[in-house]
């Protein structure tokens, strides 16, 4: 038996590098992204958080034993705004490209 199940929306990589700090708006952000999954206010800052996650899980199902070992990996963006609007910070880190089925539940 195979499970995989995703969360959120991938993020495209070409939205996100044409996110120029001083120059992009939220406005703009979210018309090339969309909605973020979670916006973080704080330090006259807003944050802006989207986030995809990716699993997958093979099991192996016995009558006596079962293996099931799941492996979850996420892509996050934060994109930080300033007060007037305009992105400060961009950070991104894409790891769901590195999620893999592995059946065996030991070691790597």
């Amino acid at each position: 038996m195979v499970t995989r199940g995703t969360v959120g929306e991938p993020i495209q990589e070409e939205a996100v590098s044409a996110i120029k700090k001083g120059k992009t708006t939220m406005a703009e952000v979210v018309s090339s992204i969309g909605a973020p999954d979670r916006i973080v206010r704080g330090n006259d800052r807003e944050i802006f958080h989207y986030y995809y996650y990716d699993g997958k899980s093979p099991a192996m199902m016995l009558i006596l034993l079962n293996f099931i070992r799941m492996d979850i990996k996420s892509d996050n963006l934060y994109v930080f705004f300033n007060r007037d609007g305009i992105a400060e910070e961009v950070v991104y880190g894409k790891r769901t490209d590195r999620t893999r089925f592995r059946l065996w539940p030991f070691g790597d």
